[in-house]
């Protein structure tokens, strides 16, 4: 069996890299810089987990896992939110999209992997 797709919605170019090189060992990695490209891709390549970051250009997270939830190709992909958000309520709005696991920024390599597999296995 391949590896598993994750497909990263995320901004900030150095982060998205990072992220993209802690993970491409074990995963398919594919990127995406704005929430209309997220979105593009992940109905193009079908991934099985969506790094989502909530402040996007042209649509932001939260917009982005709620379509993602509504959409039958891709409700049941697992979504793990990233954000330097960490207040309560930004988690809780998480949860009420659909998000299935919540991840605040900055964040140890190790910790990321490890919540990217939980998700995953």
């Amino acid at each position: 069996m391949g590896k598993k797709k994750v497909l990263i919605v995320e901004d900030e170019k150095n982060i998205l890299d990072a992220q993209a090189m802690i993970l491409e060992d074990e995963f398919d990695v594919i990127k995406a810089m704005d929430g209309d490209e997220g979105y593009k891709l992940a109905k193009e390549h079908n991934p099985d987990l969506i790094v989502l970051d909530l402040m996007l250009p042209n649509r932001g997270g939260y917009d982005l896992c709620f379509n993602f939830r509504q959409d039958d190709q891709l409700k049941d992909v697992k979504i793990l939110m990233v954000t330097a958000l960490s207040q309560e309520v930004d988690k809780k709005k998480g949860k009420m999209v659909g998000t299935d696991n919540y991840m605040t920024k900055p964040f140890e390599p190790d910790e990321f992997l490890d919540k990217v597999k939980s998700l995953l296995l």
